[in-house]
């Protein structure tokens, strides 16, 4: 975990609000089936499916399993990691046929429970929440666990009215910070940030011999593939 206060504040507020809000998850996203997300995010996967055909993926912050799935029909393992045990379960039961997927309750920030070295990472709207000023700390986590010349893919979200709307602040370190009211009226603070290319490619630089980044303006979202060295 980050070290500071602040940021360790923060995070285990958000790794709460994604406890709480696990119920709702889908819902959220607009997901009435893992069949319409795929038909909805087809071009995206399309886009990314040959890096992971046959790969041994890790997978970051795994949600609900809407995108471990995707990954599970392609890649040789999978083993998807993610802090909240209820969103877990819940991608337990979706994931009960593949034999080939492993999901671990792991921090994002410390993979030191995460057994075992892969040749992809992966993670979809996770990004957005890292607090810019611990990027360096989860990549460095992240890369630990890959093997030479591995790949990492981040998709996620860009700014759309509905994000616009809710109330947010903006940090001393350019975070944007909105408050989000789940259904049971209990209020949460959660980053949520939205980098342009020009912002990520800074950011990833440093983790990869080449950065090819896409744009799905039609599913607002951006997609960067990070090949290492």
């Amino acid at each position: 975990m980050p070290d500071s206060n602040y940021d360790k504040r923060l995070i285990e507020e958000m790794n709460r609000y994604y406890d709480a809000r696990a119920p709702w998850h889908d819902e959220y996203m607009s997901y009435a089936s893992n069949a319409e997300m795929k038909r909805a995010l087809s071009p995206i996967i399309k886009t990314f499916e040959e890096v992971i055909v046959g790969r041994k993926v890790l997978e970051i912050a795994c949600g609900t399993g809407n995108w471990t799935q995707v990954l599970a029909k392609r890649a040789r393992s999978v083993t998807a990691i993610d802090i909240s045990p209820r969103v877990l379960e819940i991608a337990a039961g979706k994931l009960a046929g593949c034999k080939n997927v492993s999901l671990v309750q792991a921090d994002a920030y410390d993979l030191g429970n995460v057994k075992g070295s892969f040749d992809v990472a992966f993670s979809a709207d996770w990004w957005s929440h890292i607090p810019r000023q611990t990027i360096p700390l989860f990549m460095d986590a992240l890369t630990a666990k890959l093997h030479d010349k591995s790949k990492i893919i981040f998709i996620d979200m860009t700014m759309i009215d509905y994000f616009r709307q809710e109330p947010s602040v903006e940090d001393e370190h350019g975070n944007r910070v909105s408050l989000r009211v789940l259904p049971d009226g209990s209020e949460y603070r959660v980053i949520k940030n939205f980098p342009d290319e020009t912002e990520l490619r800074h950011a990833l630089e440093p983790y990869g011999k080449r950065i090819v980044y896409y744009d799905f303006p039609q599913l607002v979202r951006w997609m960067a593939v990070i090949v290492r060295p």
